[in-house]
């Protein structure tokens, strides 16, 4: 009798994380998935529709993975202190999985990542609505897309290894610069 293998999504999106860890993005392909499980390449498909669909659902796993982390640390957390938090939170998360990071934070990648994306929108849109920023007209829209653009850009140069500090100023320049783009904001306390 043939041994039939049991086989989950959580499986095909462990083995893929773990590809992109171990290898890099660049070297995960449905064949060398198929390979890593021990299963046909055809038996992936079963649970995604093509490469792209596997980055997205990687993607969106390590959004709602950031996500959750977030939600932990925001509970009775307001105002400036709340976009500290998810700034701290948001760089962690990156950092701790840094060859998911290019996923959120390429342009290009999330262009084609329509999930990832969307969750990633979801994700801001729920932190600025939690905070009234999105009732709060213009000047909340600027204030929010600086803070954003700090916190994204800090985190590619950080991530690209742009710079060349010690750990501990890296983590002051972070600091320092996130605090400057919070006290940007006016609409909120």
């Amino acid at each position: 009798m043939v041994k039939r293998r049991t086989l989950s999504r959580e499986q095909v999106l462990d083995q893929a994380n773990d590809i992109i860890a171990s290898e890099g993005l660049s070297h995960l392909t449905i064949r060398a998935l198929a390979g890593r499980l021990d299963v046909r390449p055809q038996s992936v498909y079963n649970y995604v529709d093509s490469l792209n669909d596997l980055l997205d659902q990687v993607g969106v796993t390590f959004v709602n993975e950031i996500a959750d982390r977030l939600m932990r640390r925001l509970v009775g957390v307001a105002g400036k202190e709340a976009l500290w938090v998810f700034a701290q939170e948001f760089r962690a998360g990156c950092k701790q999985q840094q060859h998911l990071a290019p996923l959120l934070l390429n342009p290009n990648d999330l262009q084609q990542l329509t999930a990832t994306h969307q969750a990633l929108v979801d994700l801001y849109q729920q932190m600025f609505k939690s905070l009234h920023l999105d009732e709060a007209g213009n000047t909340a829209l600027v204030e929010s897309t600086l803070y954003r653009s700090a916190l994204f850009g800090f985190i590619v140069q950080e991530i690209g290894g742009f710079l060349r500090l010690p750990a501990r100023k890296v983590d002051q320049r972070f600091d320092q610069t996130m605090q400057l783009a919070i006290d940007q904001f006016t609409t909120i306390e």
